[in-house]
């Protein structure tokens, strides 16, 4: 038990898991920074820092073969949570519609409620290639809208875009991975049928 402990937090504390968590860590930073300040320019630095560490993080873990289970679900979250965050900056000084952020968080809690289920059930469903193409379509329009006066409404066409993307790779997600999860809940019920049918057994013995 000590030595999985240990194996879990050797793995949670590599270099693409650490920025991962930094990523997490500016969330907070970049939006006190967006309100704070009159000028966008430090919260764009945060996002930008933190939009780099999500190229090295992936980029990393590929070339060490550092690809954990830990790393698989907190790189999306960290993903998600950075580009919420901005949105709702957006959002809420009228730059984008409060709709567009809504369906962006309930595809994110989608995503996020779907990785939880696959992590606890140690099923690894690395992302896709639409997936990433949507991410970095939405990063480029969030980008742009640090400059409304410049990008506007074109900033906008490109999150649009980068939604589609992103739901169709949502869409490719569930039907190439379905049957996993499927064969996860049945191998789930099955064991909680033999769970209660060993304490009953056990019952019955005393």
């Amino acid at each position: 038990m000590k030595e999985e402990i240990k194996d879990y937090f050797k793995s949670l504390l590599n270099v693409p898991n650490f920025l991962s968590m930094l990523r997490i860590l500016c969330v907070p930073l970049f939006v006190v920074f967006f309100f704070c300040f009159s000028s966008r320019i430090p919260a764009l630095a945060v996002f930008v820092i933190a939009s780099i560490t999500d190229l090295l993080d992936g980029y990393i873990a590929r070339k060490t073969n550092k690809i954990t289970p830990v790393g698989i679900v907190l790189d999306p979250l960290a993903d998600k949570l950075l580009k919420s965050s901005t949105l709702f900056c957006f959002a809420y000084v009228n730059v984008i519609h409060w709709w567009l952020f809504a369906i962006f968080c309930a595809v994110d809690v989608f995503m996020i409620i779907c990785g939880c289920f696959l992590f606890k059930k140690r099923i690894q469903i690395p992302s896709n290639i639409i997936g990433k193409l949507g991410t970095f379509v939405v990063t480029v329009g969030l980008l742009m809208c640090f400059f409304p006066s410049i990008f506007l409404p074109w900033c906008v066409y490109l999150l649009y875009a980068g939604f589609g993307v992103i739901v169709s790779s949502v869409v490719l997600y569930v039907s190439l991975n379905y049957k996993k999860v499927l064969r996860a809940m049945i191998d789930d019920e099955n064991e909680q049928k033999q769970a209660i049918e060993e304490e009953n057994n056990t019952t019955k013995d005393a």
